[in-house]
């Protein structure tokens, strides 16, 4: 099941689409902004705008939830009606099910409320109103959250501090009506649904099971014989076919595109052959998923198992034998996949980000960093490099550039309405990830000059490539100028090469690094 959810901070605070797709098992994707009006979601010329109306009219959905403005159907209620009606169109255009998202009145005595001029059950009846009357017009679902919200308010705590967001609680609260909305509808549905028969000949079915036999029981070493289609077709789906029917029904198929093989033996014999990926690029595949360490060990299951799905049974037994996961070292945050999901989303928009960020202290607890604070981040890129995830974006507390670690940022970034900063002159990704010496520097790159034997050459053309510019000294060595962050992995990495590698330049470069060593040394005594 696929879900498509538009909305601002009252979809995406706590990770709400998160506990949505784990109580319905389904893939939930949100377009969201803070402060962002369905008449954004219909309009082409912004980010978001663009991005929804290409998503329904390019990919295939089973819901779409709208949420307005917190109070939106309230102050521009013909706006939020008109926009609604708009938006139900294209999504039943789609083949989609609307779902509208019923927001709830201002936390009661709180400075939201008193601000915005009207007591607590006057702003719940009015949101009440204009939500349903939303719903009645378009045929559409409704998630009545802002209804539970009024029954619940009293009883428990489910306001954030400013008394207008949902906390944890809340926005739990809000994803257990949107299930329960979806998983009644799913249930009428399964009662209303008319099991087809497969009929002697049912050509469309008999096709159908053919292909499916094709793609999960052949490949190049593993044929099917016109007599062994024949019987699993009976055996499988109680479905007599011919044996002069199946020749024509693989021609039906490759007509459709299909490369189908066939090879005469001792009788007919049939395999598919146009997959997606070969058993060697599966392999590949596998194995970068199984050696990333930014992939929880849960997910690198799930993800393995879709990746045998692409080939026949046969060569996914011999994928399996060599699929090896429990005892590597593995992150344990669950949230990365929707961490990155949401960053790319603020790049592709344009907008600063605000999350908090940790580290582990010595007894491995979690320890956030800038005094327990979230930094505000303008995101420039996204980068794979090694095993992890990094982030490269401006910090408005540093004021520089600066890279996170994903896999540390603690949950899902709050997008912010304040537009990014540009990246600054002469910002390049590639030459950044080279300068920062595995993304764990915070330091300004600066030049530094380095003497090595040439024997080390494969390993400085492995770290800053082969553009890299050389001077031969004698016949023996050769000296580079590269520019770094001198952090303690670019020390390690020097170190790395057993005395092959002299720091000449700068001298306080040489002189931290001596340090370095001495500190090293003087721990042994």
């Amino acid at each position: 099941m696929r879900i498509l959810m538009l909305g601002n901070s009252f979809t995406f605070a706590n990770n709400m689409p998160e506990t949505l797709a784990n109580l319905i098992d389904a893939e939930v994707v949100q377009h969201t902004r803070g402060g962002a009006r369905l008449a954004e979601q219909l309009n082409p010329d912004t980010k978001m705008g663009g991005m929804t109306q290409a998503a329904l009219e390019n990919e295939k959905w089973d819901y779409v939830i709208l949420q307005e403005m917190s109070n939106g159907p309230i102050t521009s209620r013909e706006s939020f009606l008109k926009n609604t009606a708009l938006l139900c169109e294209r999504i039943r255009s789609n083949g989609a099910v609307p779902v509208l998202y019923a927001t709830w009145a201002y936390q009661k005595g709180g400075k939201q409320l008193e601000s915005f001029g009207m007591d607590y059950d006057e702003m719940y009846q009015k949101m009440y109103d204009a939500y349903h009357e939303a719903a009645d017009r378009n045929e559409a679902l409704i998630a009545d959250v802002g209804k539970r919200f009024y029954e619940e308010a009293a009883k428990q705590d489910i306001f954030a501090e400013d008394g207008c967001h949902p906390n944890e609680l809340g926005s739990r609260l809000a994803a257990q009506v949107i299930a329960d909305v979806i998983l009644a509808d799913q249930a009428n549905k399964a009662e209303m649904v008319i099991e087809p028969k497969a009929e002697d000949n049912d050509t469309r079915l008999r096709i159908l099971y053919l292909y499916q036999m094709l793609l999960t029981q052949t490949d190049e070493d593993h044929t099917l014989s016109t007599k062994q289609i024949t019987d699993r077709m009976m055996e499988q789906h109680n479905i007599l076919v011919h044996r002069t029917t199946v020749p024509k029904d693989i021609d039906l198929l490759r007509a459709a595109g299909f490369e189908i093989i066939g090879e005469r033996k001792r009788a007919w014999e049939y395999y598919l052959a146009d997959r997606k990926f070969s058993v060697p690029e599966l392999k590949l595949l596998i194995d970068a998923v199984q050696s990333s360490k930014f992939i929880t060990e849960k997910k690198s299951e799930s993800l393995i198992k879709k990746l045998l799905s692409l080939t026949s049974e046969n060569n996914a037994d011999k994928l399996k034998r060599s699929v090896h996961i429990t005892g590597r070292v593995k992150t344990e945050n669950e949230k990365g996949y929707y961490i990155v999901d949401a960053i790319n989303e603020a790049i592709n928009a344009g907008v600063k980000i605000s999350f908090y960020y940790s580290e582990l202290n010595g007894k491995k607890k979690e320890v956030l960093r800038n005094d327990g604070k979230p930094y505000t981040v303008s995101p420039f890129d996204l980068i794979w490099d090694g095993d992890y995830y990094y982030l490269t974006g401006y910090c408005d507390e540093r004021e520089a550039v600066r890279t996170y670690r994903v896999d540390r940022i603690k949950k899902q970034p709050e997008m912010l309405p304040e537009k990014a900063v540009e990246k600054p002159k002469g910002y390049n990704v590639s030459k950044y990830t080279t300068e920062v010496f595995r993304m764990f520097s915070t330091d300004e790159a600066i030049d530094v000059t380095l003497l090595c034997d040439n024997c080390i050459m494969k390993s400085v053309v492995d770290k800053f490539g082969m553009k890299i510019k050389t001077q031969s000294v004698g016949e023996e060595k050769f000296r580079i100028k590269v520019k770094v962050c001198v952090s303690p992995t670019f020390y390690r990495w020097v170190f790395g090469a057993a005395g092959k590698i002299m720091i000449e330049g700068p001298s306080n470069v040489r002189k931290a690094y001596k340090e370095m060593l001495q500190k090293s040394l003087d721990s042994m005594n």
